[in-house]
Protein backbone atom coordinates (compact mmCIF):
# COMPACT_ATOMS: atom_id res chain seq x y z
CA UNK A 1 0.00 0.00 0.00
CA UNK A 2 1.08 3.20 -1.26
CA UNK A 3 1.17 6.36 2.00
CA UNK A 4 1.87 9.94 1.72
CA UNK A 5 3.07 12.31 3.92
CA UNK A 6 2.22 15.89 4.21
CA UNK A 7 4.99 18.02 2.43
CA UNK A 8 7.26 20.17 4.75
CA UNK A 9 7.19 23.99 3.57
CA UNK A 10 10.69 25.52 2.32
CA UNK A 11 12.06 28.31 3.42
CA UNK A 12 12.46 30.17 -0.13
CA UNK A 13 16.21 30.63 -1.02
CA UNK A 14 18.37 34.09 -0.67
CA UNK A 15 18.15 34.31 -4.61
CA UNK A 16 14.23 34.21 -4.89
CA UNK A 17 13.96 36.71 -1.60
CA UNK A 18 14.45 39.88 -3.72
CA UNK A 19 11.35 38.73 -6.29
CA UNK A 20 7.92 39.36 -5.62
CA UNK A 21 5.27 36.39 -5.85
CA UNK A 22 4.01 37.13 -9.04
CA UNK A 23 7.21 36.76 -10.85
CA UNK A 24 8.16 33.84 -9.00
CA UNK A 25 4.73 32.30 -9.29
CA UNK A 26 4.70 33.19 -13.31
CA UNK A 27 8.46 31.08 -13.48
CA UNK A 28 6.60 28.05 -12.04
CA UNK A 29 3.95 28.25 -14.42
CA UNK A 30 6.64 28.59 -17.33
CA UNK A 31 8.53 25.70 -15.91
CA UNK A 32 5.60 22.88 -15.68
CA UNK A 33 4.37 24.33 -18.73
CA UNK A 34 7.47 23.86 -20.92
CA UNK A 35 7.74 20.39 -19.26
CA UNK A 36 4.12 19.42 -20.55
CA UNK A 37 1.80 19.99 -17.03
CA UNK A 38 -0.96 21.57 -17.95
CA UNK A 39 -1.13 24.04 -15.47
CA UNK A 40 -4.20 24.22 -13.12
CA UNK A 41 -4.39 25.42 -9.40
CA UNK A 42 -4.28 22.25 -8.21
CA UNK A 43 -1.17 21.29 -9.84
CA UNK A 44 0.48 24.68 -9.00
CA UNK A 45 -0.39 23.82 -5.17
CA UNK A 46 0.76 20.28 -5.36
CA UNK A 47 3.97 21.08 -7.12
CA UNK A 48 5.02 24.68 -5.94
CA UNK A 49 5.25 26.27 -2.14
CA UNK A 50 2.39 28.08 -2.83
CA UNK A 51 -0.82 28.05 -0.67
CA UNK A 52 -4.38 27.78 -2.64
CA UNK A 53 -4.95 31.39 -1.32
CA UNK A 54 -1.52 32.54 -2.67
CA UNK A 55 -2.74 31.19 -6.01
CA UNK A 56 -6.24 32.31 -5.97
CA UNK A 57 -5.32 35.77 -5.24
CA UNK A 58 -2.04 36.06 -7.71
CA UNK A 59 -2.47 33.44 -10.47
CA UNK A 60 -4.24 35.68 -13.23
CA UNK A 61 -1.32 38.27 -13.22
CA UNK A 62 1.06 35.39 -13.21
CA UNK A 63 -0.58 33.73 -15.80
CA UNK A 64 -0.56 36.79 -17.80
CA UNK A 65 3.42 37.40 -17.21
CA UNK A 66 4.33 33.62 -17.79
CA UNK A 67 2.17 34.20 -21.34
CA UNK A 68 4.26 37.57 -22.20
CA UNK A 69 7.63 35.84 -21.03
CA UNK A 70 6.69 32.99 -23.31
CA UNK A 71 6.08 34.64 -26.80
CA UNK A 72 9.51 35.02 -28.36
CA UNK A 73 9.24 38.32 -30.65
CA UNK A 74 10.36 37.17 -34.76
CA UNK A 75 11.06 40.25 -36.94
Amino acid sequence: MITTQPRQSRAPSRAVIGRSIVERMADRVLELGMNGTAVTKDVLSEHTEFTLAEIEKHAKEACDLAKARAIRNVG
